[in-house]
């Protein structure tokens, strides 16, 4: 309770800032302030989309790491800056839409206390089996788990990921009932999954897609609504037969409350821009993202929408504390 109490303090401290508009400098560089440790799968998008915005703007953009606590200190170092549009926090699903769901006293109002700039690309979560699991299919894997109850672990890269929300949904959905094995990151829980210490996990597909391709892990479907060009052979989960289910996690951009239309707009289309440009695409493709270059207007409507309905996921799961 120390931290969050001090970092409430902070955001409150942050709260003075004056909210003045400017216009973007173009002799100044931008800092993209990343809520996640370097060589995760939201520093891993951020580091393409900077140097393609970069590119787009013709001035530096900056990534810089700032991991802990939730994404609360990130977000911090952003409400603190001028909202003037050179300090960006990049985050997304797992950094600023779940947590503030799943803890009571989260010290952050989101859409409040930063501005909703663009959601430059998403990723589908894959649900994975050790490959020495006698199952092919989704259907194959769902009679397994019911003739095998209590028997398979599942791992999440933390309480608050969009793994494990996808597999709890998965279970409201079919009524299986898997054991949550919670880990510190993707890696740690996908080398589990290799070695069979686990045996299933709707891996997020960025840190994933290696151990697909070299046949370490098995995937059974794709949990975005549409098929995805990196595993093209794979079915969605509803081609599958789990019927209305599906779901994406994303990367968004965010700025310090305050900040005028006009540097909002010009971020977002900028960003847009330099996100759909076919050397982007190519990029982004390659290490397992879907690049979008949704703008301000429907992030912020993407937003909304996602937070109703995994708020619903998590009330009925009674896991928030």
């Amino acid at each position: 309770m120390r931290i969050f109490g001090t970092l409430v303090a902070a955001l409150a401290m942050a709260a003075l800032h004056p909210l003045t508009a400017s216009a973007l400098d173009k002799d100044r560089p931008i800092r993209m302030v990343v809520a996640f440790p370097a060589g995760g799968v939201t520093d891993l998008a951020s580091r393409v989309v900077a140097d393609a915005l970069s590119h787009e703007l013709g001035q530096p953009v900056i990534v810089e790491n700032k991991a802990g606590s939730d994404g609360v200190l990130a977000i911090i170092e952003v409400t603190g800056s001028a909202p003037d549009g050179h300090t960006l926090l990049s985050g997304g699903f797992g950094g600023q839409l779940i947590p503030p769901l799943m803890k009571k006293n989260f010290p952050v109002d989101i859409e409040k206390q930063l501005t909703l700039i663009a959601r430059p690309t998403e990723f589908t979560n894959v649900l994975l089996v050790h490959k020495d699991l006698p199952v092919n299919s989704v259907k194959e894997f769902m009679d397994y788990v019911a003739k095998h109850p209590g028997e398979l672990n599942y791992g999440s890269a933390g309480s608050s990921s969009s793994d494990r929300l996808t597999t709890i949904m998965f279970m409201q959905k079919t009524g299986l009932e898997l054991n949550f094995v919670p880990y510190k990151g993707s890696a740690a829980a996908l080398n589990d999954l290799s070695a069979g210490i686990i045996q299933v996990m709707f891996g997020n597909l960025p840190p994933a897609l290696g151990l697909i391709q070299s046949g370490n892990l098995k995937p059974l479907a794709v949990t975005a609504p549409y098929r995805v060009p990196q595993l093209p052979d794979v079915p969605t989960m509803q081609e599958a037969g789990v019927e209305g289910f599906s779901m994406t996690s994303w990367n968004s951009l965010f700025g310090p409350a305050g900040m005028s239309e006009a540097d909002v707009k010009s971020l977002s289309d900028s960003i847009s821009r330099a996100v759909m440009k076919p050397e982007t695409q190519k990029k982004l493709r390659d290490i397992g993202f879907e690049p979008i270059g949704e703008g301000a207007e429907a992030f912020r409507k993407h937003f909304a929408a996602d937070k109703t309905r995994w708020k619903q996921v998590i009330d009925t799961a009674g896991i928030a504390n």
